[in-house]
């Protein structure tokens, strides 16, 4: 999987999003598109500002796209583009915004892109997302960097990995390895086939439970580590400031020794 949309996902600050986004964007156009997926093997995404909906849908043969441009003018919203097309084995979809620097000088100027894509279920996803609530149901792999605002993910096949700005992330029902490098807000992590790994986190908290595999957490900053029923070991290697709370740990259990104290395990 590409990791090319990482960078991307922090570009889309000059955009206003979610409900106060839409107050502020009178004027809205649909922009829609159907894209052949038969023998495709990922689709990739390039979102912006706006809420995202990539879910897996049994028995589809197409990626079926639904948008809603949003923007503070007439003018700028008809230069919200959205490119659908195939590109080999890879269905390419991305949210086409407005990048001449003229139009961020008004302070009020907002434009988003909401997206709701459907593609075929386990399709292997390469997401890069901007700023607002994002969601992703029954893909494959998946490869995500996602800028601001709250993400879930739910029902993936294979493995995921995820570089997360800010917003509460939710990851659940997983077929593979789950990795996370997060900036802020909570991580809540349920029902992962394989092992979870948070590389880094910056502050918020870090939940996980039903993880078949090992809980690796490498560098926290700040916030509460909650963990329960781990089928191999925990291993928390730097942490800063928060509790260190586990139970049900069928392996090794490795914590900073400051955090050992007061800790419980009901192995």
């Amino acid at each position: 999987m590409k990791r090319s949309f990482r960078g991307a996902a922090f570009a889309a600050a000059p955009f206003l999003i979610g409900s106060a986004a839409h107050a502020q964007n009178p004027f809205s156009a649909p922009r829609n598109a159907v894209v052949d997926a038969s023998g495709a093997k990922s689709i990739e995404v390039e979102a912006a500002a706006g809420d995202l909906r990539v879910e897996g849908k049994p028995g589809l043969r197409q990626v079926q796209v639904t948008g809603t441009a949003r923007s503070s003018s007439q003018h700028m919203l008809s230069r919200i583009k959205l490119i659908a097309e195939r590109r080999g084995d890879v269905v390419f979809i991305k949210a086409d915004m407005p990048d001449d620097d003229n139009f961020y000088r008004d302070d009020d100027y907002s434009a988003a892109l909401d997206l709701v894509i459907e593609v075929p279920q386990g399709l292997n996803a390469d997401i890069g997302d901007g700023s607002g609530e994002a969601t992703v149901l029954n893909v494959g792999s998946l490869e995500m960097s996602d800028g601001s605002g709250s993400l879930s993910v739910t029902g993936a096949s294979g493995s995921v990995h995820i570089t997360d700005g800010s917003g509460d992330l939710t990851i659940e029902n997983i077929g593979g390895d789950v990795t996370v490098q997060d900036g802020s807000g909570d991580i809540k992590v349920r029902n992962v086939t394989g092992s979870f790994t948070v590389q880094t986190d910056g502050s918020g908290g870090i939940f996980a439970t039903d993880v078949k595999g090992s809980v690796v957490v490498e560098n926290d900053g700040s916030g509460t580590i909650e963990v329960s029923k781990v089928g191999k070991d925990l291993r928390v290697e730097s942490k800063g400031s928060g509790d260190i709370d586990y139970a049900e740990v069928s392996g090794q259990i490795d914590i900073p020794e400051r955090h050992r104290r007061g800790r419980r395990s009901d192995r």
